[in-house]
């Protein structure tokens, strides 16, 4: 593979439980990065994966939980997450933007399946689950 330049306008974005997550790298690195945007309050249940992933906040209040409790990451602030963390986050502020930038891992065929079998919001959480055991993350429920 070559040096490649991608824009974001280029690529089309993924619906991802109520988010848009917009691929700015090409399938088949080791690092993948996703602009990602959506309405307050909305962002993944709690859940850890083999990877690491990183949010670096662009615009915006985004709220983050730590497997613990929930803390504010503003325009600016970097999350940093290692692989097999539980974790979750929240958009906190209209207009909230952020990278998402990942890798090593599975994160771009997880977020493309989950644009192609979760059509519905609020999400169908049955196929939720089965989208999420089959890309090695684990989806930590309440209870």
């Amino acid at each position: 593979m070559s040096v490649t330049i991608t824009t974001a306008s280029a690529s089309q974005p993924l619906n991802v439980l109520g988010e848009q997550l917009r691929p700015l790298t090409p399938a088949g690195l080791s690092i993948e990065v996703f602009e990602t945007t959506g309405p307050e309050q909305v962002g993944p249940p709690p859940h850890r994966h083999p990877w690491d992933e990183l949010y670096a906040v662009l615009d915006g209040t985004l709220e983050v939980f730590d497997g613990q409790a929930w803390r504010q990451a503003k325009t600016g602030a970097c999350a940093c997450i290692p692989a097999g963390q539980v974790h979750a986050y929240r958009n906190a502020s209209p207009g909230c933007r952020f990278l998402t930038i990942v890798g090593p891992g599975r994160a771009r065929e997880l977020f493309e399946q989950l644009d192609a079998e979760v059509t519905t919001v609020p999400p169908d959480m049955g196929t939720v689950l089965t989208v999420a055991a089959r890309n090695d993350v684990e989806v930590v429920l309440a209870g």
